[in-house]
């Protein structure tokens, strides 16, 4: 791997290190050096003048669905949905069949690139093509290889499409768990859709194919009404009770979402410690309501962020947890500093967890995955405000990386993707996407 010698940085993470004229030595996928004040000589090293440009941690992406790269500006004229199951019932099951292993590719392709530009280094992606589904997690490796990243995969099992297409769904899980994890590189999860398209024979299924592989789950849990109204309706019990008895509550899991959870379940969660990656912009746009995630932290829960497909703005969506936080409990000082630090955090400890690592501090030993933003603060920055200048920023005149490293790899710079003719992949992406509309 190359040598890289960051100079003349704004350095600063999350979690308390600041340096407004520091750098970073990159050797071995790692950070193996940082300091303040003038770099060091380093032979043989590629030295990068940040220029006083801010260098952080890269981001990480708890829950985000590649395969819906392609469905931006889809014309759906009947498109009149009065609940969020009409919502997957009108769009995304329709969109999800309709996706050959082509457009699986070129949707991890672009999702990928546009995740490069906006400072994450690292996905965990949730996937679905019920019609395409062996080999399709070898489509999005193959893709996210092409532009370095680091990313944690899984195929949804449900029984939406019968009995056939679970079983391969189980497969596919399997098989990519078993033949293609690349140690930092790429992790594998069991994927499940959510308890309400999920049989008691299916859950059991996914267990006995989960465990001898010591896989975590990544699923969706309690995200609209539909969920736990299905549990008690048929099971006589909530949401998360449910899955418990099958053993996919454990510390191993990501469930996306948990917005319809009782307060019985929070303490249930708070015991088995599954993460909850929360998506506020999603869940916003498909009016399922807010999650308690003030409560959750409270209670010791892992609370991880997500995008759910909603775009890949880690920042962005951040500000939108906050933001809904504000509006929903009433309460202009809901998730605050410290409560959004240890959301970040726990991304951070999703990575670690993932791909063997530690991730989000610039330290010596962590993982060599940082951003230099074009960034030039209109106040003075500091570690004690960087947090509302990330954030903020969005707001008014942008923040966009310069320069992306990943495994010690520059992947982006200038503003531009290494190694991928970007215009040429729209351009296919634009013919593909007509195609697979076309079909819905």
């Amino acid at each position: 791997m190359d040598v890289i010698l960051i100079e003349r940085a704004c350095l600063a993470d999350f979690f308390g290190t600041f340096w407004a004229n520091g750098y970073v030595l990159v050797e071995g996928g790692r950070i193996g050096k940082v300091g303040e004040g003038p770099a060091p000589e380093v032979r043989g090293a590629r030295r990068i003048d940040a220029a006083g440009r801010l260098l952080t941690p890269a981001l990480v992406n708890a829950h985000t669905h590649l395969y819906s790269s392609l469905a931006r500006g889809i014309p759906l004229p009947r498109f009149a949905p009065k609940s969020f199951g009409q919502i997957l019932e009108q769009l995304w099951w329709k969109l999800d069949r309709a996706l050959d292993l082509e457009a699986v590719y070129l949707s991890a392709l672009v999702g990928g690139m546009a995740h490069l530009r906006r400072g994450v280094s690292a996905l965990f992606d949730h996937h679905a093509s019920p019609t395409a589904i062996l080999g399709s997690l070898s489509q999005i490796k193959r893709a996210l290889a092409e532009l370095g990243l680091r990313a944690d995969l899984c195929y949804e099992v449900t029984d939406r499409g019968g009995p056939k297409e679970r079983d391969l769904g189980i497969e596919e899980n399997v098989r990519f768990a078993k033949e293609e994890r690349v140690p930092g590189q790429f992790a594998a999860h069991f994927g499940l859709h959510a308890s309400f398209t999920l049989s008691e024979e299916t859950l059991a299924k996914c267990r006995e194919a989960a465990e001898p592989l010591g896989l975590g789950y990544h699923g969706h849990l309690a995200e609209g009404k539909e969920d736990p109204l299905d549990a008690l309706q048929k099971y006589g019990e909530r949401t998360a009770e449910r899955l418990d008895r099958f053993g996919i509550v454990q510390e191993k899991t990501i469930f996306a979402h948990g917005i319809q959870l009782s307060q019985a379940e929070l303490e249930l969660l708070a015991e088995r410690k599954p993460t909850v990656a929360h998506n506020p912009r999603s869940n916003m746009n498909n009016a399922v309501g807010a999650a308690q995630v003030e409560k959750m932290l409270a209670r010791g829960i892992p609370v991880a962020l997500g995008t759910d497909g909603f775009g890949c703005d880690m920042l962005g969506e951040l500000l939108a947890a906050r933001l809904l936080a504000h509006h929903a409990e009433g309460n202009p000082l809901a998730l605050g500093d410290d409560s959004a630090k240890k959301i970040l955090a726990q991304n951070y400890a999703l990575a670690e967890r993932a791909f063997g690592i530690p991730f989000g501090r610039l330290q010596e030993g962590y993982a060599a995955d940082l951003v230099l933003w074009e960034y030039e603060p209109p106040t003075p920055l500091s570690g004690g405000n960087l947090l509302a200048h990330l954030l903020f920023a969005n707001i008014g005149e942008g923040l966009r990386p310069f320069c992306v490293i990943v495994a010690g790899r520059i992947r982006l710079w200038e503003g531009r993707v290494e190694d991928v003719d970007a215009q040429a992949v729209l351009a296919r992406a634009r013919q593909k996407a007509q195609e697979l509309w076309a079909r819905i």
